[in-house]
């Protein structure tokens, strides 16, 4: 079988969500040693080690013109090719007429109205949004089966589409973080958190529970928020000001090394997002050792299982509560930190590749 995979992410300099996707379903596919030939298209080169060395493994690069556009250029490069499956991963799968396709789709954010989304009033803003949109629907149309990364995922996705829940193939993620630098010291009073410019991630929250509930720690816990660019961390320095977090400290410019040595240094992850098709950070936390106090928002309770404790979303009252039980209970952490290393790693790359691989098959098969 030949699988054209859309691995343009890989090829992009900010991180994301889509990109880690990608690299965990890469890694997983060059982990079954299997004899599918795998094309990874991409639209610049990438460091060395990104793309696995196996034979197996194929690089197309769209170097895109300004007389041709990325669709036009990757339907091309599909007609030399010739494979026997196109996959998309970013929500949508470029057309490619006369060729199956699947896709995976992550979540119906970008197709469903909620609350917490705020579209910018500027017209280009609203056309993007919508163009997206637009793209997700017919690729969904298009595509001959679906892949999405969680049961919340699936019934939220055909509540958006109008089709049965149990028409979409579940695959759960992966993790390709790796471990932390030995020893790393476990701080009793350091929170974790990541910090977003999306605003489904709900970070808001997180900064009234420990503005508002304060009174309630002896001493407030030290608050240490991730941030993955110069624009996230400007907006998190701002919003942790305006709220006046007592204690915080921003950690910018992490590579996956440092990244998991923050999760292992911290007492406690807290993630208070509203909304999520899958939700790798808490994972990756639990990988690490790090006690997760998560929402108890769609996905979560399904990917996290009782291995993480929860809070209400909407309550920074709850939050702070929760809290402050966990940051008090030291044995209560220690058998957390004990239950999500054992969850966690079920969550392999090479289990998602082979769950791709047989959606795959079944296509090629007809």
């Amino acid at each position: 079988m030949r699988v054209v995979l859309d691995a343009r992410p890989l090829s992009h300099p900010q991180a994301g969500g889509f990109r880690t996707y990608v690299r965990s379903l890469v890694q997983g596919l060059a982990e079954t040693g299997g004899r599918d030939e795998i094309l990874l298209y991409l639209d610049r080169p990438v460091p060395e080690g990104t793309v696995p060395a196996a034979a197996n493994f194929g690089v197309r690069i769209l170097d895109p013109s300004r007389l041709r556009t990325d669709f036009s250029l990757f339907a091309r490069q599909v007609r030399r090719d010739r494979p026997d499956v196109v996959h998309g991963t970013m929500n949508y799968v470029p057309p490619v007429p006369g060729v199956p396709t699947t896709v995976t789709i992550h979540d119906a954010l970008g197709i469903k109205p909620y609350p917490f989304i705020r579209v910018d009033r500027k017209l280009r803003s609203q056309a993007i949004y919508r163009y997206w949109a637009l793209l997700t629907r017919r690729s969904a149309r298009a595509a001959r089966e679906i892949i999405t990364v969680s049961s919340a995922a699936a019934k939220e996705l055909g509540d958006a589409l109008g089709r049965p829940a149990d028409t979409f193939h579940v695959v759960h993620n992966g993790i390709t973080l790796p471990a932390p630098s030995a020893p790393v010291r476990r701080s009793e009073d350091t929170v974790l958190a990541m910090a977003s410019s999306d605003p489904r991630k709900n970070l808001g929250l997180l900064y009234r529970a420990l503005s508002a509930g304060a009174k309630l720690f002896a001493e407030p816990p030290c608050l240490h928020v991730v941030c993955t660019s110069p624009t996230v961390k400007a907006r998190a320095e701002r919003a942790l000001s305006e709220h006046g977090v007592p204690r915080y400290r921003l950690l910018c410019g992490l590579d996956d090394r440092a990244l998991a040595d923050a999760y292992a240094a911290a007492a406690v992850f807290v993630w208070p997002s509203h909304r999520e098709g899958f939700g790798l950070p808490p994972l990756e936390a639990m990988t690490c050792g790090c006690p997760v106090l998560s929402s108890s928002a769609p996905a979560m309770p399904e990917v996290l299982s009782d291995a993480a404790r929860y809070f209400d979303h909407e309550s920074p009252e709850d939050l702070a509560d929760k809290l402050r039980e966990l940051l008090a209970d030291a044995r209560g952490r220690q058998e957390m930190s004990r239950r999500g290393r054992a969850h966690a790693a079920t969550f392999t790359c090479r289990r998602m590749a082979e769950q791709t691989l047989a959606v795959w098959r079944g296509v090629a098969r007809g």
